[in-house]
């Protein structure tokens, strides 16, 4: 088994550009960073998915793709190996969802959708996102071009796992569509052997329950470049874009059926 310390590895989204990896490396970084100076790793995951949140570049905070009404909605999700899980649906009017989404997380709630995740989010004073704010500088894949999608994070301290998802959603997608995101063991799952972070269609990520059968797979000890293979054969790369990053206690691997920007730091 490989010893590590800190780890995270970060994912612009299925079909994001490769060369948008610089973007994804400053993402990680203010995770480390987070972690460095004594935050959770809860705490360093949203900070990493708050960054690509803030990267106009994926689908996500102010790149978010707008809705077929022209409004942005937004989906996000934090999960760790301690069992605590928090998730928005649907969510407007916010500059990051992922740190809405870790608020929800320390509650008894779960998931908070539409108008009440806003509600929540305004009473605990979170940044708000104008319209003019938005400014969306990727393709969405539902397009059939080059695609950007959900951005993810998953982390490994040598002890505990999180991971944490944002996204825009599908642009030109009917308002109130929801996806993977916050669905748990779908597009994310961490657990006491690792953790899992998918991109790509939602709906197909949902009807594979990706992420928790990822981790499963985690459980019966095969190691992530496996994994990773075998979960990419789920998808038909002609009809689904899809991605995923995961790290275990032996290691991690990320990947996907379009291009990819991801990075992953080691400290």
């Amino acid at each position: 088994m490989t010893e590590m310390n800190h780890i995270l590895l970060t994912h612009g989204g299925a079909g994001s550009k490769n060369e948008h990896n610089d973007g994804t490396q400053l993402a990680g970084e203010a995770g480390i960073a987070s972690l460095k100076s004594g935050g959770s790793l809860l705490d360093a995951v949203c900070r990493a998915v708050a960054a690509l949140e803030d990267d106009s570049r994926f689908n996500a905070g102010v790149g978010s793709h707008p809705r077929s009404d022209g409004s942005v909605q937004m989906d996000a999700a934090v999960m760790d190996s301690f069992g605590k899980f928090g998730a928005v649906a649907a969510i407007e009017g916010f500059k990051n969802p992922v740190h809405v989404a870790q608020a929800v997380s320390q509650t008894r709630y779960k998931i908070l959708a539409g108008s009440g995740a806003a509600r929540f989010a305004s009473e605990k004073g979170f940044e708000t996102l104008s319209p003019g704010q938005v400014t969306a500088k990727g393709v969405d894949f539902s397009t059939g071009d080059t695609a950007t999608d959900t951005v993810g994070c998953v982390a490994f301290d040598g002890k505990h796992f999180a991971a944490g998802l944002s996204t825009g959603g599908i642009g030109g997608a009917i308002p109130g569509r929801v996806g993977d995101v916050p669905l748990i063991g779908c597009g994310l799952y961490a657990g006491p052997l690792g953790a899992v972070a998918a991109t790509g269609s939602g709906e197909a990520i949902t009807m594979n329950l990706t992420a928790i059968r990822a981790y499963q797979m985690i459980e019966k000890g095969e190691k992530p470049d496996q994994v990773l293979s075998e979960v990419l054969s789920w998808f038909n790369p002609v009809d689904d874009a899809f991605g995923l990053i995961l790290v275990s206690r032996d290691g991690f691997a990320g990947g996907s059926n379009r291009t990819m920007a991801w990075s992953a730091l080691q400290s």
